[in-house]
């Protein structure tokens, strides 16, 4: 090859390159971040079992998909187990994803918590802005809890059902981020619960195929 012909090549490269930017050539993987109660953890499932190992399994390499979901937290700051304090969340920051799926809610309904309900809107706004910030800028997405089939662990169904997911609903559109409802989506499928509260392995995948569905059409 001689030198004139190099010369052309070493332009027509550099003419595409800032055509087309050097992401459209070499697409940057995404880094999917799912944050969370036990739901999102795995309450006693093994770890291939969790909704989120099942989501990055759909969506294979070169994305990422990390679990950050931190059991008995509360997105009320001032809940009996914050996961604003959970290394998990500053883990999570650390790590500038770029697609955030956030749940919470479902601790949030025990009585101990929801005295607090006064400051849950304000709380989870902060919580979505905190991930917004991010130089990454991540796409947020925001579940609606699944119901809860029992009382177990203190939560209470009702606060799920007819407070949490119309405040839920009412932050997703006025942040205009994209809702996954799991409450829908669960509801008739109450035998995919362990204890009425966490999914079985069976349920994890019903909810990894409906973020993925939702995160992939968009």
């Amino acid at each position: 090859m001689n030198v004139r012909r190099i010369g052309y090549l070493t332009i027509l490269i550099f003419v595409l390159l800032s055509g087309c930017g050097a992401d459209t050539l070499f697409p940057q993987s995404k880094r999917i971040a799912c944050i969370g109660t036990s739901i999102t953890e795995g309450y006693s499932l093994p770890v291939e079992q969790t909704y989120p190992y099942q989501l990055q399994t759909l969506i294979g390499s070169p994305d990422k998909v990390l679990n950050y979901g931190v059991g008995g937290t509360t997105v009320l700051k001032s809940g009996d187990s914050p996961y604003w304090n959970a290394q998990k969340y500053q883990y999570a920051l650390d790590w500038k994803p770029t697609i955030v799926i956030i749940e919470f809610g479902t601790n949030d309904s025990k009585q101990q918590n929801w005295q607090h309900k006064s400051d849950f809107k304000a709380d989870y706004l902060a919580m979505i802005r905190s991930f917004q910030n991010l130089s990454s800028s991540p796409r947020v997405y925001v579940c609606i809890p699944p119901p809860a089939f029992s009382q177990n662990f203190d939560v209470d169904p009702d606060v799920v059902k007819n407070e949490i997911v119309p405040l839920v609903n009412e932050i997703a559109n006025e942040t205009n981020v994209t809702i996954i409802d799991l409450y829908t989506l669960m509801l008739p499928h109450s035998t995919q619960f362990i204890d009425g509260i966490h999914p079985t392995a069976e349920g994890a995948a019903t909810i990894a195929k409906e973020v993925y569905k939702v995160i992939t059409t968009e």
